[in-house]
């Protein structure tokens, strides 16, 4: 069975190869979003000037004069009127940085949440469209869980990494080039730092993301026990086995959430870490600039640029640390999403596949071979052929296969050998749409969605009028119980449709199947699980759906074998048409 392979270690550089293109589309809005970076960066830089002027131009005339303060002076002038205007600085910067802060927020966080769903829906396609080996091994709880919290990750990644990666290295590009102009000793001591900030970064990056695949493959095993317990709960009270459901998903969260304070833990102590850096940084940027003041090589004022420069390069130094841990988590996700994107469907149309015409005469199996991957063979140079029109029944014992003959028909799996064809066409050489769109299906357990009952129905055919669907419905011996319920046609459904009975599902799906108007038909033990009465109504009804159609029937019961117009035996890995029991064959007479 396909099972989404473990891949080596993702590179962030790889993930955003691959899922970057999904933000192109927004390209508009995110140039918007970046000019307004660059306005907050601006903003950042040319914050601390204003009260530089008041420093070095009211409070301390006597400092040493720059071609700054000399060009502000005799711009402004001294007295009030510096002052007034340095204020009106600094409220015009505030104003300017936060407009652009409001913009680049709203302007980045939209996009982030669009490219999410982007990917989601890639993701959910591309599920959609895997082969059904894959689907047979991997959980259901498992895909959701990456459909939800893996995807979710993403905008983290790609806001994080990309976009609010060069808006942080823009601020702090123009904070050094300042920093340098003014000083370039002083901006050697501040940026000392920077070497340990790089290594402690590179040392607990690659733990956090350990940490954090670790976790997000324990919320996906969460997923599955939870998603199992619930599901199967009048198993688990038929048995009353809660206390064992829950010791198995208290396995789980625990074991999940210890990932999750381990993924923390480092995280915190390399945030801890970052801190003490930072602020022996500061130290020795102060201790030298009181020095550099004390020898008249620059003015307070300056030292107070520097100061506020030093809170404005950590800032983003920091966020930059904080956010390598956050990356490293989506990156563990990302692993999680490419395992499946990768995969490519082994069941797919050849590239000459041509669309399939209204099918309607005989199909043939031609000496198949099949076996599911790592199992013995379930067909061994099977030979069968079913006449147009002709309901054939396949019995045999559980487990034999029976079911798997209706899959291989449906090219969910394709045999190790030979051919089926389908009016003389090998069903390989048509698309797996046309081919599908040929055959109706009624299960044993027909699946029901949590939607409305018009809209279960319709499900065979998702163009049908609400007349079309009411007479199915009629035809099905549904549209009776149907009408008695409160909202009638438009009644919404429980999970699986369990707010109805057996026979009820059944005959709802039995109306999918006559709205779908297929010429092929296959009946997988329609009637199991129903009661004597409600099968005997329902096998009237079977009889009228399969006449004139090609039906697969496969059962084990009488009953169901009473619509036959042959049976087949499926034993030994091939089929047989003797040794049938004599009440089958009275019945058939």
């Amino acid at each position: 069975m396909t099972q989404p392979r473990r891949l080596q270690p993702t590179t962030i550089w790889r993930l955003l190869r691959r899922l970057a293109p999904h933000a192109y589309p927004y390209r508009g809005k995110l140039l918007i979003g970046f000019a307004a970076m660059t306005l907050a960066a601006l903003a950042e830089v040319i914050r601390p000037w204003p009260i530089k002027v008041i420093f070095d131009g009211l409070l301390i005339p006597q400092a040493v004069p720059d071609p700054v303060m000399t060009s502000v002076l005799a711009w402004v002038g001294t007295g009030e009127a510096l002052l007034w205007v340095c204020c009106a600085a600094i409220l015009a910067i505030a104003i300017l940085g936060g407009l652009a802060g409001y913009v680049q927020s709203t302007m980045i966080a939209g996009v982030g949440q669009r490219v999410v769903a982007d990917i989601r829906l890639e993701l959910y396609r591309h599920v959609q469209r895997l082969s059904h080996s894959f689907h047979d091994s991997v959980s259901t709880a498992d895909i959701v869980s990456r459909l939800t919290g893996d995807v979710r990750m993403m905008r983290d990644l790609l806001i994080e990494a990309g976009i609010l990666f060069a808006a942080r290295s823009l601020v702090l590009l123009a904070t050094i080039l300042i920093m340098a102009l003014m000083d370039w000793r002083m901006t050697i001591a501040a940026l000392a730092i920077l070497p340990a900030l790089v290594f402690l970064t590179h040392r607990y990056g690659g733990r956090i993301k350990d940490a954090a695949r670790h976790q997000r493959r324990g919320e996906g095993r969460i997923a599955v026990v939870m998603t199992e317990g619930i599901s199967g709960i009048s198993l688990v009270k038929g048995f009353a086995n809660e206390a064992h459901e829950e010791a198995r998903f208290s396995e789980q969260n625990l074991s999940s959430a210890e990932a999750g304070v381990v993924a923390t833990r480092i995280s915190a102590e390399m945030d801890r870490l970052v801190q003490v850096a930072l602020a022996a940084g500061t130290c020795l940027v102060m201790w030298y600039g009181v020095t550099r003041v004390q020898a008249g090589a620059i003015s307070p004022g300056d030292l107070l640029v520097f100061t506020a420069y030093i809170t404005t390069l950590h800032k983003p130094i920091r966020r930059m640390s904080s956010m390598s841990a956050r990356v490293a988590k989506a990156t563990a996700s990302g692993e999680r999403l490419l395992e499946v994107l990768d995969l490519h469907p082994e069941i797919a149309d050849r590239p000459n596949a041509r669309k399939a015409s209204y099918l309607r005469r005989w199909i043939s199996f031609i000496d198949v071979t099949f076996a599911y991957p790592g199992g013995n063979p379930v067909l061994q140079n099977a030979t069968l052929t079913l006449r147009a029109g002709e309901t054939v029944a396949l019995v045999g014992q559980s487990g034999m296969g029976k079911s798997s003959v209706a899959k291989l028909l449906m090219r969910f799996y394709e045999p190790q050998s030979g051919r089926i064809l389908i009016d003389g066409t090998d069903i390989r050489s048509v698309t797996l749409d046309s081919l599908r769109e040929q055959i109706a299906v009624v299960l044993q357990d027909s699946p029901l969605f949590a939607a409305t009952i018009r809209d279960n129905i319709a499900y065979g055919r998702l163009d049908a009028s609400d007349d079309e669907i009411a007479a199915a419905a009629r035809a099905a011996g549904a549209d009776r119980f149907i009408r008695r319920m409160p909202l009638g046609y438009d009644t919404v459904l429980g999970e699986r449709g369990e707010t109805l009975s057996g026979g009820q599902r059944q005959r709802i799906a039995i109306a999918r199947a006559l709205l779908r108007d297929a010429p092929i038909l296959i009946l997988d033990e329609p009637l199991t699980g129903l009661d004597r009465t409600t099968a005997e109504e329902l096998v009237q009804t079977l009889k009228m759906i399969s006449r004139d159609r090609t039906t697969l029937l496969i059962a084990h019961d009488d009953l169901t074998l009473s619509m036959a117009d042959r049976i087949v035996r499926l034993t030994d890995r091939r089929f047989e048409e003797d040794g049938y029991p004599p009440l089958v064959l009275e019945r058939k007479a």
